[in-house]
């Protein structure tokens, strides 16, 4: 990780929209050029992230997801800011729109497809043994070439196997606690998907 001094910070941040903060500061900035800084705060000095720092978590996930032909961000850099601390990841959108959007202005049938493919991609990354713990409709993302990415993927692991039966039910539980999401469909949908989408 490079560091990344306030006076460059601030070069780069120029002209750039806030898409994201709290009370601690900035999190999302989308820079001029169209790509996008991440800034993750440390929270503890014990905490894990003092090791792994969730920037280079990032940047590895991307990695991995790339080399399993799964769509995601590119990951330009990565740094580390003293002064507050942040790890910070620079990169490349994915094109396309979450499948949260898409649920918004969907009618049922252009819905009920788009839980069919969400169920196949979601298969697909069992087998190919991603473990997403945040995953939900806004991190989903369908691309202009009709195939379903990732974004915001510091909160997840790609492992080297298929992930165990236990694990799969973990990943749907995450899916399944955003309940505004689910709002968004008739009951029916729901039903078929509790009963097709939702395999293991």
């Amino acid at each position: 990780m490079k560091l990344l001094t306030r006076q460059t910070f601030e070069n780069m941040r120029s002209g750039a929209r806030v898409v994201e903060q709290d009370h601690y500061g900035e999190k999302v900035l989308l820079l001029s050029d169209g790509t996008y800084l991440k800034l993750f705060r440390r929270k503890s000095w014990f905490s894990k992230t003092a090791f792994y720092p969730p920037a280079k978590r990032f940047a590895d996930n991307a990695w991995s997801l790339a080399t399993l032909a799964i769509p995601c961000p590119a990951v330009l850099q990565t740094y580390r800011m003293t002064s507050p601390y942040r790890s910070v990841v620079h990169y490349v959108p994915l094109a396309g729109q979450t499948l949260r959007t898409l649920m918004k202005t969907a009618d049922e049938s252009q819905q009920r497809a788009l839980l069919e493919g969400l169920g196949d991609f979601i298969a697909l990354l069992h087998d190919k043994g991603v473990y997403f713990r945040s995953l939900h409709f806004g991190n989903i993302v369908l691309t202009p070439e009709q195939q379903f990415g990732l974004i915001d993927i510091s909160d997840m692991r790609c492992l080297n196997r298929p992930l165990s039966v236990r694990m799969r039910r973990r990943n749907y539980e995450h899916l399944l606690r955003y309940q505004e999401d689910w709002d968004l469909l008739p009951g029916e949908l729901l039903e078929s998907l509790q009963r097709d989408v939702i395999r293991g």
